[in-house]
């Protein structure tokens, strides 16, 4: 009895070591690697994944998403074209600038040549002053003139009074000799008194008007004006 029990021990201890020596040999022989995918193909370009693509397409040579063909920086150029070194953007070259604004051309003179003779009167127009140019206001009564001529340009001035307000005589002028393209700003003037000076080009008429004691406004003028423009 004894000695049948030791034969099944024996045979149970046999048992174990076999299936002990089976899990062995699987352990040390490791995964199986395939060759053929182990080592990269030599005709295949740096960086192509090994193996194959949907539908049994080999990925390596399988083309670039998008439809442009593989760039080397890792870019592909849109529709075909190639992008600049280094892949950045080649923008339009600079259109040139505008030419700029043309010079205006100077103002038609006013006056032309020959200049009157340097003359003054009392109580009258002189001969020579450019009462077409800058006409007093109806009415108004001539105290004196005078023109002077230098240069090309002729210097007149004129003191008359006149039955209107300083306004009113302010408006005539600004009306007469805007309609020749002067521009009119104010400048400083003694109190009770306005000043306003016309300019044109190189041509200029001052004003100075102040209220007379029976109302009416005495008004004096001194301009400057060019035979030829800027001149």
């Amino acid at each position: 009895m004894r000695a049948k029990r030791l034969v099944i021990a024996g045979v149970g201890v046999a048992a174990i070591l076999g299936g002990t020596s089976l899990v062995l040999d699987q352990m040390t022989a490791g995964p199986t690697i395939n060759s053929s995918l182990a080592a990269p193909d030599a005709s295949m370009p740096p960086g192509a994944a090994v193996g194959t693509g949907p539908g049994g397409t080999d990925a390596a040579s399988a083309p670039a998403a998008g439809g442009g063909a593989a760039m080397p920086d890792g870019g592909a150029a849109a529709g075909g074209s190639a992008p600049a070194p280094g892949g950045r953007e080649v923008l339009p070259p600079v259109k040139e600038s505008p030419p700029g604004l043309p010079v205006p051309s100077p103002p038609v003179p006013l006056i032309s040549l020959p200049l009157p003779a340097t003359a003054s009167s009392q109580g009258t127009i002189v001969d020579g002053f450019p009462g077409d140019v800058i006409p007093f206001p109806e009415g108004t009564t001539v105290v004196s003139t005078a023109v002077s001529a230098a240069d090309g340009s002729l210097q007149v001035s004129a003191d008359c009074i006149v039955a209107l307000t300083q306004d009113s005589v302010a408006g005539h002028f600004q009306q007469v000799l805007g309609g020749l393209k002067f521009w009119s700003e104010p400048v400083p003037a003694a109190e009770g008194q306005r000043s306003v000076r016309f300019s044109r080009g190189a041509d200029s008429v001052t004003l100075t008007a102040s209220t007379t004691g029976t109302g009416s406004t005495r008004f004096m003028l001194l301009g400057n004006l060019h035979a030829a423009a800027g001149g």
